[in-house]
C-alpha cells in the first residue's frame, strides 16, 4: 500500500540494543508489542486529521522494528 505521509517514531536512544538501560517497574511487567505501542499525541493527531481529508497516513515505530529485526540497522546523524 502506498502512503502520503509516513510519520517515523524514532527511539530516545539510538543505540538502545547495545547500551544497559535502567528501566522502571513498569517495563518489567509490559510486553514490547504492537498492542502496547504509545505515539506522540502529535503524531496521532495529525494522522486522525489527515486522514479524515482523505490522506493515507502511518505511523512507524522504528524502535519495535529494531526489536523484531535484529539486523535492522538505523544511521545515527552526527
Amino acid at each position: 500500500m502506498k502512503y502520503d505521509l509516513v510519520l517515523l517514531h524514532a527511539p530516545s536512544m539510538y543505540d538502545f540494543r547495545n547500551k544497559s538501560l535502567l528501566v522502571g517497574p513498569i517495563s518489567d511487567v509490559v510486553p514490547s508489542s504492537p498492542v502496547f505501542e504509545m505515539y506522540p499525541i502529535g503524531f496521532t493527531s495529525i494522522a486522525d486529521y489527515l486522514e479524515q481529508r482523505g490522506f493515507r497516513v502511518k505511523i512507524v515505530n522504528i524502535a519495535n522494528r529494531m526489536l523484531q529485526d535484529k539486523k535492522l540497522r538505523c544511521r545515527e546523524k552526527k
